[in-house]
């Protein structure tokens, strides 16, 4: 399988999460939309974004890789099961058979195989297996004679060679599946993109005339805020009116998507934060609120300190 059939050049993670704002983006003007293209209706956007979510749902590519590898890791120690009794085959043949004819036997029994077999080449393994298992049979007399090869090692061997050909059997129907699987997941992300990127470009083309609502309907600006790359972020310190810090006190944004809470010294800091304006509360018992609007830029660290100033007490 090959991944350069691939059209989008990000994580499969961030194309689901662009393509599914996309269309929630999409449907937020459907009205613009459906004047735009007939087509454009709820149950057109419906269906892609449950295109986005069938294409997620189907096993991974990382996934599929990582079963070939553990089939590929069992497959590997089976052959170097068959190539270790082949070894100990060979020290029988010596012991069986006198000097002259042991080189002889031992090319009988698969040596030249062998070679090959020990590169990890499965079918030189299985061939190896056969061949040598034949062998044996052949010749269990004259390797059994004088208490040299035990009776249960032919046992053994056959039951290791029928082992690693079920193995190599599996592991070709496991990489053909996954090959498949992999394929198909790509061809997923493929569709969904094609579709997201034709809906984006008649969004560019719908606001055209309205720059900070174009940018958002479009794919590589899309991509920089869901990776992070594109986003802000906001520190300071919250102290009182005598530079102390307000441990403890809440900064929080109205839609409550971004927070986070200062530290012993006073210190806070929200990362993450999309492009664009919004109004952010600090607060804390005892203090008055604070309240202010903040326009963020993508790819920017803005710092801000604030002061809290202490609820007056009433004396009786």
């Amino acid at each position: 399988m090959n991944e350069k059939s691939k059209k989008y050049n990000i994580p499969q993670e961030i194309l689901y999460a662009v393509c599914l704002s996309s269309w929630e983006l999409c449907r937020k003007n459907l009205e613009t939309f459906a004047g735009f293209k007939a087509y454009y209706t709820e149950a057109f956007i419906y269906e892609a974004i449950a295109s986005v979510r069938k294409a997620r749902e189907l096993p991974g590519i990382l996934h599929n890789r990582a079963t070939s590898k553990e089939a590929r890791i069992d497959l590997q120690l089976a052959g170097r099961q068959v190539m270790d009794n082949w070894q100990l085959l060979k020290l029988y043949i010596n012991k069986a058979f006198g000097k002259d004819m042991a080189a002889i036997k031992l090319e009988a029994a698969g040596a030249s195989i062998y070679t090959k077999a020990a590169l990890y080449n499965w079918s030189a393994v299985r061939s190896l297996a056969d061949v040598a298992g034949t062998f044996i049979r052949n010749n269990k007399e004259a390797l059994t004679e004088g208490n040299n090869m035990p009776e249960k090692f032919q046992t053994r061997f056959v039951a290791d060679g029928d082992k690693f050909i079920g193995l190599s059997m599996a592991f070709g129907s496991i990489t053909m599946e996954n090959q498949m699987a992999t394929q198909l997941k790509i061809n997923a992300n493929n569709a969904i993109y094609e579709s997201a990127i034709e809906m984006l470009k008649d969004g560019q083309q719908i606001f055209r005339y309205d720059a900070i609502i174009k940018r958002q309907f479009i794919f590589n600006y899309l991509v920089s805020v869901h990776s992070g790359k594109g986003s802000a972020s906001f520190s300071g310190y919250i102290t009182d009116e005598v530079n102390h810090p307000v441990e403890g006190a809440t900064i929080q944004s109205h839609n409550q998507k971004y927070t986070a809470i200062a530290d012993s010294k006073g210190y806070y800091c929200i990362s993450h934060i999309a492009e664009g304006t919004y109004v952010f509360n600090i607060t804390r018992p005892g203090y008055e609120p604070v309240e202010q609007a903040f326009t963020f830029t993508a790819g920017t660290a803005r710092k801000e300190d604030f002061i809290m100033k202490k609820h007056m007490q009433l004396v009786a």
